[in-house]
């Protein structure tokens, strides 16, 4: 049975957010309509959506690409989630503190022993996958879907970012971290809640932080650790010249 112009999507956006997808791989309409028994109208339907959610850029006669986030995009990302998932913090310790949220809070305990196992495999991607997953599924707690819909489409942006700058390993989130922010929530500590959230961000967004462009001629020596060199013999050293009065 043909996949309604729904399913595509789904599928094409999971494929991006779980980091089959790289940034900048194209994706060619003739290919994907094969692929989903689809036409190209349908396709292009589908990528249109996909770029107003800026997870993929379309470009006049070259086609779609999959999004790769500069740094000015990446900042403003973590800006977003920090704003909003301070708030599915602050929210869910209001609400599921105590017994109130006991079934809410068992799976995200099973989520969190989900991690711990692909951690002590050395599963990256999974692991990978999973930390991302952790703050839709808390987005998901609130029952808000503002918030879910807002928190899904920045973890896929993350995601991108994460890919874009081949920071796997370095942006895995603490292995505590997630396990302090249910812990809080859990005792209905709001502030404390919304302080490890913004922690948390703030250690993500260092660990895929892309790497200061340089400026001018660049210093081999110093970069690479090396002392200074020393003067040519019988060299005078440099003068500074006098100020002109």
């Amino acid at each position: 049975m043909p996949l309604t112009n729904q399913e595509i999507y789904e599928r094409i956006y999971t494929a991006i957010s779980e980091r089959r997808l790289l940034p900048g791989t194209k994706l060619n309409e003739e290919r994907l309509a094969s692929a989903f028994q689809a036409s190209r109208t349908r396709i292009r339907e589908v990528l249109n959506r996909l770029s107003q959610e800026l997870v993929i850029d379309l470009h006049l006669n070259r086609g779609a690409f999959v999004a790769s986030p500069t740094p000015r995009d990446l900042s403003d990302v973590f800006a977003m989630r920090r704003a909003v998932e301070r708030a599915v913090a602050a929210q869910l310790s209001a609400e599921l503190a105590g017994t109130a949220g006991q079934s809410q809070l068992a799976a995200m305990r099973q989520h969190l022993a989900q991690e711990a196992d692909a951690r002590a495999a050395g599963d990256r991607a999974a692991l990978a996958q999973l930390t991302g997953a952790f703050h839709l599924r808390l987005a998901e707690c609130t029952e808000n879907r503002l918030f879910i819909d807002t928190v899904r489409r920045l973890v896929a942006l993350t995601g991108l970012a994460i890919a874009q700058y081949d920071a796997l390993a370095s942006s895995a989130c603490p292995d505590h971290e997630h396990d302090d922010i249910v812990a809080a929530i859990e005792s209905g500590d709001a502030r404390r809640a919304e302080r490890l959230m913004l922690e948390h961000l703030a250690h993500v967004e260092q660990g895929i932080r892309p790497p200061a462009e340089t400026a001018g001629e660049m210093d081999f020596r110093q970069i690479f650790q090396l002392e200074p060199e020393a003067p040519a013999r019988g060299a005078k050293p440099r003068r500074k010249s006098a100020a002109k009065a």
